[in-house]
């Protein structure tokens, strides 16, 4: 429903009618945990594969954080293929996963092929500094045997 305001200023010809559209608000975000499901898989004693679905942005990224904290073995595996929106906010989580996993002389990988995910890894240049895969079994396979040494 719209309504009807006269101008007070007018112009020449008179007062000027504008439509006054309500403001509608936004429906409220689902929780975090529809938004983000983050699942770790054992895939060997020495592998861990670190999987997320759905969106990782400033209201979810303390979720993968989280799988990301704690006791970790000697290669983790991000897995990102299901993600459908990586915001900067996840980019730190990984970055800071990878940079705590380098002081403490372990592996890091991502795996990714979605055009969101792949675009912001790119822009930020983050495939410099962790491996990037296109597919999980590349990752598992091609992640570097030898141990990265500590800064």
């Amino acid at each position: 429903m719209t309504d009807r305001r006269p101008y007070i200023g007018g112009g020449r010809d008179g007062p000027v009618l504008h439509t006054v559209i309500p403001a509608t608000l936004p429906s409220p975000r689902s929780p975090a945990e529809q938004l983000l499901r983050v699942r770790r898989t054992w895939w060997s004693e020495d592998l861990l594969v670190v999987s997320a679905e759905g969106e990782i942005d400033l209201a979810t990224a303390g979720q993968l954080e989280s799988a990301l904290l704690g006791d970790l073995p000697a290669t983790t595996v991000l897995d990102l293929t299901d993600v459908t929106f990586l915001g900067v906010a996840g980019l730190r989580v990984i970055e800071s996963a990878a940079a705590r996993a380098h002081v403490e002389c372990r592996r890091t990988g991502v795996v990714a092929d979605t055009r969101p995910v792949l675009r912001l890894l790119h822009l930020f240049g983050v495939e410099v500094r962790i491996p990037v895969y296109r597919f999980l079994t590349d990752a598992v396979r091609e992640m570097p045997k030898e141990l990265p040494a500590p800064s």
